[in-house]
């Protein structure tokens, strides 16, 4: 059995769900907007240290749980379907209408404490929790070889990093932020639709 397509899949997933709106996403984008480029750096790398804790404590205790009770396994599919699908609609009715975007000043903080704060963002993000215990867990492999995790691991530690740390970058751009708040909703509209597509196709999947 080839893994690639399963890694090509978690790696899909994740991608889409880390790009949606977030706790994550509101406070590197904060702190970018705010100036504070260099500390949002650093919780990016905070918030990509929690994906990885968040990988491997489902790929080491979930996965294997759900592989053995069929019910449960179903019953978990079914709750990751839910979470895409409200997520989902939640984005798609949010771009319907228009939203105020205050920006203020970010308080002052410690390399050291802007990492943490963006670990503990991640740790403690209800988004993260629901997708790393249904939707990832349902995805990855039982029976997958040792160099399929390592390559999990790093696959999104990659896109974490990768996708944090550009929004770090970017939002410092004073350009890309009025160009982000012109285009926010068909950005919702357009997340939010693949969104409930991977819904639907993880509810019906057999």
């Amino acid at each position: 059995m080839t893994y690639l397509p399963s890694l090509f899949a978690v790696a899909g997933l994740y991608l889409v769900a880390v790009a949606s709106p977030g706790p994550n996403f509101l406070i590197i984008t904060q702190l970018a907007l705010s100036g504070e480029r260099r500390l949002a750096r650093l919780v990016a790398w905070g918030v990509a240290t929690g994906s990885v804790i968040w990988a491997l404590l489902a790929m080491f205790g979930v996965a294997a749980v759900l592989a053995s009770v069929g019910w449960l396994y179903l019953a978990v599919r079914l709750l990751g379907a839910a979470y895409l699908i409200w997520l989902g609609v939640r984005l798609l009715l949010g771009a319907a209408r228009p939203r105020a975007e205050p920006i203020g000043r970010t308080a002052a903080m410690r390399p050291l404490a802007a990492w943490r704060a963006g670990l503990t963002t991640s740790l403690t993000n209800p988004k993260s929790g629901a997708f790393w215990t249904s939707v990832f867990a349902t995805t990855f492999p039982a029976d997958a070889p040792v160099w399929f995790f390592v390559a999990t691991a790093a696959t999104i530690a990659a896109l974490s990093v990768g996708w944090h740390l550009g929004l770090a970058t970017t939002f410092a751009s004073s350009r890309i932020q009025a160009r982000y708040r012109r285009l926010r909703r068909p950005i919702d509209a357009v997340s939010g639709a693949i969104l409930v597509a991977f819904g639907l196709r993880l509810a019906t999947a057999r």
